[in-house]
C-alpha cells in the first residue's frame, strides 16, 4: 500500500466511531430514564391492588394516579429525546464520513462502482441508527434492573425471569447462526443483480439497438430469482425465530400468572405483585422479540459498515492544503511509469518529455498504448508508480484539486456533465460569470445551440439530451474557463463534424498565441495540424518524440509502404470509378493514380478538409479516420 494517505481518511472511522460511542452513551443514559418512567405502570397496578382495594382509599388512588401520571409523561419525553438523539446520531456518522468516504472512492477504492455503493451503505448505516432496530441492546442493558425488581417482589418471579431470558437467549444465538451467513449471501446476490440491472440501463441504446434486451432480461432475471430466493429463505428462517420468540414470551407471561396465584394462595405474595410481576416480564422479554425482528438489519448494518470501512482504508493522496504558484505552465514529464493494480506489465515504461509554454504536443499511437493513463498522470488522477509529472516544478499528483483546477483545463474521454444547467457546467460549477459563459459558448461553436434548448443557459443538462458534438464541445468550454496554462485534451474531437475540428484547430492556434499549452491525445491526423511537437507512444514506450515535422518525416516511409499495401493488403478489385478512394489517393492530389510519395504523405498527416482524404486501407481493420494510428503503429 502506498505510504501517501490522507490523514482525513484514515482517522475517519475513528472519529466516527469515537463520536458515535459518545452519542450512543447519552442515548443508553436516556434509556435509563425511560425505563424507569415505564416501571410507573406495574407499581401503579401493584399498589391499586394492594391498597386502594383494601383500604377503599379514594385519596390514595388519587396520589397514586397523579405519580402514574408524572412517570407515563417522563417515559413518553425521555422515548422522544432518545428518537432525537438516535436521528442527530445518524446525521452526524453522514457528515464525518461522508466527505472522507467520496475522496476514497474518487481515489479508485472498490472500482468504477463504488461511489453509489458506498453512499447508499452510508444512507443505510444512518437509517439504521435513527430507526428503533437500534434501541434492542439498549432495553436489553436494562434486564438486570428488572430482574433485581422481580427479586424484591419474591425470588421465585426473579428466578421465572432468569429463566425465560436463558431461553429466549438460546433461541436468539440459534437464530443468529441459522440467519448471518444466508442474509449475506442473499445481500450479495442481490447487489450483483442490482448491479447488473444498472449496467443494462446505462447501456441502454445498444441494447435496444442490437436487441440485446432479451437476454439482458434472462440474465437479469435469473440473478433476481437467485437473490429473491435467498432472500426469501433467509425471511422465511427470521420469521420462524420471531413467530417461535412471539410464542414462547405470551407463554411465559401466563407461566408468570400461573406462579404469582400459586404464591399468593400459599401467602407468600401480595396479590398486587402477581399483576406487577407479569407486566415487569413483559417488559423484560421485549428487547428479546425486538432482537429477533431485527437480525436482517443488524446484519445488513454491520456488513454496510465494514464495506465502508474497507472503502475508507483506500490509498488516498495526500495533498498539499496551500496553493502554488504557477506562472509559466511548463511541463516536464520525468521517467513516468504506470503498473495498473493487478497487472502483469506496466502500462507507461520511462515516459519523459517536457511542453515548454505555449507549445502544443500531438500524443499518437495505437489503441492501448497507455495514451489516456499518460494523461491521466499528467492530471495527477492517479498515483505514479514511478517517476513523476510536474507543472513548474510541482507535482501535479500532489497539487491540492481546487487550486491545480486554476491552472489546468482536463477534457476527458469520457464526458461526464454534472446534473446542472448549462451555464454552471461551463463554469465548473462555480457562480457562473455571465460574460465569460457566453464568450467561451460562442467560442467553441454552442451559442447558437443553447439558445434553442427550452431555458437556454439556464437548462439542465441532464434533464435535456445533448448531442455528444454539443458534450464535447461543451466540455471543451468548462476546461477553458478557468482561463488555464495548460490544456489535457483526450480525443477531444471524437464526437466533433468538420466544423467542430475547424473550431478545435483554431482554438489550439489561440491557446499558443497566449501563451497556454496543450497535450492532445487525437487520431485525427487534421487535430495534429497546429502541433509543435508530436510523441508517437507504442506499448508503453516513447517510440517517437521530436518536432512534429521531424517525427512526420521519419513515419513516411513505413507509412507510405502501409498505404501502398505493401503489408499483405489485397488489391481492390473494385473498378476505380466505382471505388470511394479506398486506394489511399487523395482527390486533390495533383498526382492521383500515381504510386504514393511523400506529396501524399504530406496532404494526409495535415489534414486535407475534403472528407475523402480520410484514406481507408482495405484489410486494415482501421477507421477511415484513423490515418495518424496507422502511422504509429508502422513505425
Amino acid at each position: 500500500m502506498s505510504p501517501l494517505r490522507s490523514a482525513a481518511v484514515e482517522t475517519a472511522p475513528f472519529h466516527a466511531g469515537q463520536a458515535l460511542v459518545r452519542g450512543l452513551c447519552a442515548v443508553a443514559g436516556l434509556a435509563l430514564l425511560c425505563n424507569i418512567g415505564a416501571l410507573a405502570v406495574p407499581l401503579f397496578n401493584m399498589e391499586v391492588f394492594n391498597r386502594v382495594l383494601a383500604t377503599h382509599n379514594l385519596e390514595t388512588l388519587v396520589a397514586l394516579a397523579a405519580g402514574l401520571a408524572i412517570g407515563v409523561l417522563s417515559w413518553g419525553a425521555f422515548d422522544w429525546l432518545r428518537t432525537l438523539a438516535l436521528q442527530a446520531l445518524g446525521a452526524r456518522l453522514v457528515r464525518q464520513v461522508a466527505a472522507p468516504l467520496l475522496r476514497a472512492v474518487a481515489a479508485g477504492a472498490g472500482g468504477p462502482t463504488a461511489g453509489p455503493d458506498a453512499l447508499r451503505d452510508l444512507e443505510g448505516l444512518r437509517g439504521f441508527v435513527a430507526s428503533p432496530a437500534c434501541l434492542a441492546p439498549f432495553d436489553m442493558a436494562w434486564v438486570p434492573v428488572l430482574l433485581a425488581v422481580l427479586l424484591v417482589l419474591h425470588w421465585g418471579y426473579a428466578l421465572l425471569g432468569v429463566l425465560c431470558c436463558v431461553v429466549l437467549g438460546i433461541l436468539n444465538v440459534l437464530g443468529d447462526a441459522m440467519l448471518r451467513g444466508q442474509t449475506r449471501a442473499a445481500a450479495t446476490a442481490n447487489a450483483l443483480a442490482t448491479a447488473a440491472a444498472a449496467a443494462a440501463v446505462r447501456a441502454a441504446e445498444p441494447v435496444l439497438a442490437m436487441n440485446m434486451l432479451p437476454d439482458l432480461a434472462r440474465r437479469w432475471a435469473a440473478e433476481e430469482r437467485d437473490a429473491a430466493a435467498g432472500g426469501a429463505r433467509a425471511l422465511l428462517r427470521a420469521r420462524a425465530v420471531l413467530s417461535a420468540t412471539r410464542a414462547l414470551r405470551l407463554g411465559m407471561t401466563g407461566a408468570m400468572v400461573a406462579l404469582g396465584l400459586v404464591l399468593v394462595l400459599g401467602g407468600s405474595a401480595s396479590p398486587g405483585s402477581m399483576i406487577a410481576g407479569n407486566m415487569i416480564l413483559s417488559r423484560l422479554l421485549l428487547p428479546f422479540e425486538a432482537l429477533a425482528g431485527t437480525y436482517r438489519q443488524w446484519i445488513e448494518a454491520a456488513a454496510a459498515w465494514r464495506r465502508v470501512r474497507v472503502a475508507l482504508a483506500a490509498t488516498v493522496p495526500v495533498r498539499a492544503t496551500e496553493p502554488m504558484p504557477c506562472p509559466h505552465g511548463r511541463l516536464v514529464v520525468e521517467r513516468l511509469v504506470q503498473i495498473l493494480p493487478g497487472a502483469d506489465r506496466p502500462v507507461l515504461r520511462g515516459v519523459s518529455f517536457t511542453v515548454e509554454p505555449g507549445e502544443i504536443l500531438g500524443i499518437i499511437g495505437p489503441s492501448g498504448a497507455g495514451k489516456s493513463t499518460l494523461l491521466r498522470l499528467i492530471a495527477g488522477m492517479a498515483e505514479p508508480t514511478g517517476g513523476g509529472a510536474y507543472l513548474d516544478g510541482h507535482s501535479t499528483f500532489l497539487w491540492e484539486r481546487a487550486d491545480f483546477a486554476r491552472h489546468v483545463g482536463y477534457v476527458p474521454q469520457a464526458l461526464a456533465l454534472a446534473d446542472a444547467t448549462v451555464a454552471e457546467n461551463i463554469a465548473g460549477l462555480e457562480r457562473p460569470d455571465r460574460a465569460e459563459v457566453l464568450r467561451l459558448a460562442r467560442l467553441v461553436g454552442l451559442h447558437e445551440a443553447i439558445l434553442h434548448l427550452p431555458h437556454g443557459y439556464a437548462t439542465r443538462v441532464a434533464g435535456f439530451a445533448l448531442s455528444a458534438g454539443q458534450r464535447q464541445r461543451l466540455a471543451l468550454a468548462r476546461a477553458l474557463y478557468r482561463r488555464p496554462r495548460l490544456l489535457l485534451l483526450d480525443e477531444p474531437s471524437a464526437f466533433l463534424d468538420d466544423a467542430g475540428e475547424t473550431m478545435l484547430v483554431a482554438l489550439l492556434r489561440d491557446c499558443r498565441a497566449r501563451g497556454t499549452g496543450a497535450v492532445v491525445v487525437t487520431h485525427r491526423p487534421r487535430i495534429i495540424a497546429p502541433a509543435d511537437k508530436l510523441l508517437v507512444l507504442k506499448d508503453g514506450l516513447v517510440d517517437r518524440f521530436g518536432n512534429r515535422e521531424a517525427v512526420l518525416q521519419a513515419l513516411q516511409g513505413p507509412a507510405v509502404r502501409l498505404v501502398r499495401g505493401s503489408r499483405g493488403v489485397a488489391p481492390d478489385p473494385t473498378p476505380r470509378g466505382a471505388r470511394l478512394r479506398h486506394d489511399g489517393v487523395c482527390p486533390l492530389d495533383p498526382h492521383q493514380g500515381q504510386a504514393p510519395g511523400p506529396h501524399l504523405l504530406n496532404s494526409v498527416v495535415k489534414g486535407v478538409t475534403d472528407p475523402s482524404c480520410r484514406s481507408y486501407v482495405p484489410g486494415a481493420g482501421r477507421d477511415p479516420g484513423s490515418a495518424l494510428a496507422l502511422l504509429s503503429e508502422s513505425a
